[in-house]
């Protein structure tokens, strides 16, 4: 049990990172994406399936990384969070990715429904805190950060990497 909870660690302990510096600042430094890569690149021999599906891995995170790249180009998506997307893609396969996708688009709908409704009815005298006041007075941005991580950390256990870390 030692296997799992240490991959449980190396990946969601970057993504809480994210998360935290996105919320505070809106912002995801490029390190955190590349301790995501790393940490997947630690752990693959450690829990290796075998060449077919390292590739699946490596092909998830490159169109996933097209993706973020085509959604940042076309001011959908910050920077930061179209570099967490692709590095946090390579820790999944196919089925993987897809139930990801669906729990940040959960995440996200949630958050956004939330930074919606305080950026309303929250008055302004009553945010007196550096991290409320980017959250809710920046009208323009979403904190994307936040619900990529939880997606990744709600997919994470359901994942063919998680699995095989469990011998299964």
């Amino acid at each position: 049990m030692l296997l799992p909870a240490l991959l449980f660690f190396v990946f969601a302990t970057p993504q809480l990172m994210a998360a935290l510096n996105d919320a505070n600042a809106m912002k995801i430094p490029n390190r955190i994406p590349l301790i995501v890569l790393a940490a997947y690149l630690f752990m693959v021999p450690l829990t290796w399936a075998g060449v077919p599906v390292f590739l699946e891995h490596l092909t998830v995170g490159l169109v996933l990384f097209a993706v973020g790249f085509a959604m940042f180009a076309f001011g959908w998506m910050g920077g930061g969070d179209s570099k967490l997307l692709a590095a946090t893609a390579f820790w999944f396969t196919w089925p993987d990715a897809f139930t990801y996708m669906v729990y940040t688009a959960m995440f996200g709908g949630v958050l956004t429904l939330f930074i919606m409704m305080g950026r309303k009815f929250i008055p302004v005298r009553v945010i007196t805190s550096q991290w409320a006041h980017t959250m809710f007075r920046d009208e323009t941005k979403i904190p994307y950060g936040l619900a990529l991580a939880a997606g990744a950390i709600a997919t994470l256990p359901q994942s063919q990497m998680f699995r095989a870390a469990l011998g299964l």
